[in-house]
């Protein structure tokens, strides 16, 4: 007997219903051409009670309801909750074997025909009065009609509150239909696999194309348009991988509903990715547009997904909008003789065409074939590709024929560098020849420089010597005119006692005895301190053999200090200064070579009274010149510090002080050598730092850095 399908469409929604007029009793006794379409004669009830789904209960107080409507022409109390819809049918015996029943909703039901419970979709909970709906259009219900005149047909509706507020979820329910024996609302097997089938290898061709041109994009940065394109491609191939997961339908509707929120999203995201991979690749420069752009994209997704009764509209707005604007950049670039742009708009033509395809099959509620979904889904991805492809190509040529000019070039360069080379060895004999000669002149006028530094170096240190002698000379003076001084007075007070031991005055030869005593101790005590000086030059002119030695810098900074305020104090009798010292009674002997740290202070102190004498010939009295020393000991080191308030070190000058032969002093007063000395001395010789602050007209500070071992 000739198998009937029964398929019905009922819509239940959270936001839209159609109320219309009911028929007590529905007869089927033909079937159209396109199928019986049952939108009539159904009526609800806001409530849930077993004793609904049974033939014998009275509903005339029921409400009609026309499920086929949009939903939000429906009562308020079908949007929430659980109610039940019955309808009462009178089909034809000859209709009646082999009937089922195709369930297109997504709000969880269950079927009772004449009583029976004979299927259901999703599940649902009559305690909490909600229910999790199951959309499986494929798997129609077998509807056991019986050989009564009448069929009483109930279904328990529930829906599902937490997905109240996406319109996606209104959108899966959006028919309530009935059709009578129209197996071309069912999808055969094959013609899903062969569409799946089609949904993957588009998958995979986007997938490759984005790998492809992530790869060029590595190899050639500066060119983003690969970028964008790749990311262009990977939206599409999600939105391809999302299509494919609820091709079947058969899901639970939220679930389904936030796939479909998923895809759309990646599917709006893809199209700015292209818009803007076009705006790259054809050099144009986004600007304004592309941000409004932005904006209306994403506002035609939240409609979408959110405001109530938008169903896809906003999608297609998206679709419309989008590549309107990618074939009017490509419009664009094709005016300006952008190379490659007819590729692009080739393969958006071929979209084109799919869509008008894809429409033709849905108005004749078929499935698309697999060239109508390579058409739609890889026209634009691949037009794009092949234009990348080319410009790739493009630049690869390009980059051969700019190494064919290089090797030719480079042959050129080749018999130059070799006529070059000829010449050099013919000049370079020459060369040869005067560097020779040039090379004896100049070993004779260094052996000369060498002799002419010898005789500076010892220069300066007659210099210093000179200094040092007359500060020692002048330490040595003031006792000695003590003694001198003492002696003559002793002499006196011996003629004295002689003439008073005539008279026989012994308490006055007393008296002068005692005198002549006290002076003899005065005398010991300046000699003694003669001594004192002379044994500590010994002393310091022994350390000449440059051994280290542990030193207390404190009284070498002391003596030299003097020494060299005394040996300026001898040529200029009218020189005074002030000496201030600021000694670290707790510093620790340092291991180093006193006569050349006794040099280096040496020279310290003479230019700081330099630069003090120098100062006072302009100030005048009112003018007090200074010069400081002071030590300190911090992490292992000593440090000594040389200040003065003279005129100071000019900037210009500060990193020549250091160099030999550089000097300030007129000629015959300095040899310039005498800071380049310290330098070595201290660097080289002790292996520590000498820093130098000073502000032009307001003084100077050497400050010297010593390792205590």
């Amino acid at each position: 007997m000739k198998k009937i399908t029964l398929i019905v469409c009922a819509f239940i929604s959270l936001t839209r219903f159609a109320s219309g007029q009911a028929n007590a009793v529905v007869d089927i006794d033909s079937l159209p051409s396109q199928g019986f379409k049952l939108n009539k004669g159904w009526r609800f009830y806001p409530a849930d009670n077993p004793d609904y789904a049974q033939t014998n209960y009275n509903d005339k107080n029921w409400q009609p309801i026309d499920p086929s409507l949009p939903v939000p022409e429906l009562p308020k109390a079908a949007q929430q909750g659980i109610f039940w819809m019955r309808i009462r049918l009178r089909i034809n015996p000859a209709l009646r074997p082999g009937a089922s029943l195709v369930i297109v909703q997504s709000t969880a039901l269950e079927i009772y025909l004449n009583g029976k419970l004979v299927g259901q979709r999703g599940t649902i909970d009559g305690e909490l009065k909600t229910g999790r709906g199951f959309f499986d259009p494929k798997n129609p219900i077998e509807l056991p009609l019986t050989n009564s005149s009448e069929q009483v047909l109930a279904i328990r509706v529930a829906n599902q509150a937490s997905l109240y507020y996406l319109n996606r979820y209104n959108q899966i329910v959006s028919a309530g239909i009935i059709f009578l024996n129209t197996p071309q609302l069912i999808r055969t097997n094959d013609e899903i696999y062969h569409l799946k089938y089609a949904l993957v290898a588009g998958i995979s061709i986007l997938l490759f194309l984005a790998v492809l041109h992530i790869i060029l994009f590595s190899y050639k940065a500066q060119n983003r348009g690969n970028l964008f394109f790749a990311c262009y491609a990977i939206c599409f191939a999600i939105y391809l991988f999302d299509a494919f997961l609820t091709f079947d339908l058969a899901y639970y509707a939220d679930v389904m509903s936030y796939l479909g929120i998923l895809g759309i999203l990646f599917y709006v995201i893809g199209n700015l990715f292209g818009i803007k991979a076009l705006y790259t690749l054809y050099k144009f420069i986004p600007g304004r547009t592309y941000k409004i752009l932005i904006f209306i994209c994403l506002t035609c997704f939240l409609t979408n997904v959110f405001i109530e009764g938008s169903k896809s509209y906003a999608l297609w707005a998206v679709y419309v909008l989008g590549n309107g604007i990618q074939i009017w950049l490509t419009l664009k670039a094709i005016k300006h003789k952008k190379r490659g742009a007819l590729f692009i708009l080739t393969g958006f033509l071929i979209s084109i065409i799919g869509i008008i395809s894809l429409i033709h099959a849905g108005l004749n509620n078929e499935l698309p074939d697999v060239l109508t979904v390579c058409m739609i889904t890889l026209g634009p991805p691949l037009g794009i590709s092949v234009f990348l492809g080319r410009e790739f190509a493009l630049d690869s040529q390009l980059l051969q024929l700019k190494l064919q000019q290089v090797e030719v070039l480079s042959a050129q360069a080749l018999e130059q560098e070799i006529e070059k080379q000829q010449l050099l060895a013919k000049q370079n004999e020459t060369l040869e020849q005067q560097v020779t000669a040039r090379t004896a002149e100049l070993n004779q006028s260094l052996v000369h420089l060498k002799a002419t530094q010898t005789q500076l170096i010892q220069s300066e240190k007659m210099a210093s010597l000179g200094e040092l002698t007359a500060g020692i000379a002048h330490e040595i003076q003031n006792p000695l005119n003590f003694v001198n001084n003492f002696s003559e007075l002793n002499a006196e007070l011996v003629g004295e006692i002689k003439l008073e031991i005539e008279k026989g005055d012994l308490e006055e030869i007393k008296a002068i005895a005692i005198d002549i005593e006290e002076n003899s101790k005065k005398i010991n005590m300046h000699g003694k301190r003669a001594e004192g000086i002379v044994k500590g030059m010994l002393e310091h002119s022994r350390s000449a053999s440059g051994q280290k030695e542990p030193t207390d810098i404190n009284q070498l900074a002391d003596e030299y200090l003097r020494m060299a305020y005394h040996g300026l104090k001898a040529k200029k009798q009218d020189f005074e200064a002030a000496l201030i010292t600021g000694f670290d009674e707790r510093l620790q002997k340092a291991n180093v070579v006193p006569q050349d740290i006794g040099r280096v202070l040496l020279n310290l102190f003479n230019n700081a009274f330099y630069a003090v004498n120098q100062k006072q010939k302009t100030r005048g009295a009112d003018y007090k010149p200074e010069v400081s020393v002071s030590t300190s000991q911090e992490n292992g080191q000593v440090i000594i510090k040389v200040t003065d308030n003279g005129i100071g070190i000019p900037d210009t000058i500060k990193e020549k002080i250091l160099q030999p032969f550089f000097t300030t002093k007129p000629t015959g007063e300095g040899t310039g050598l005498g800071l380049s000395l310290s330098y070595d001395i201290i660097v080289k010789g002790h292996g520590g730092k000498i820093n130098i602050e000073s502000r032009e007209g307001e003084g100077s500070e050497f400050i010297i850095d010593l390792p205590l071992n």
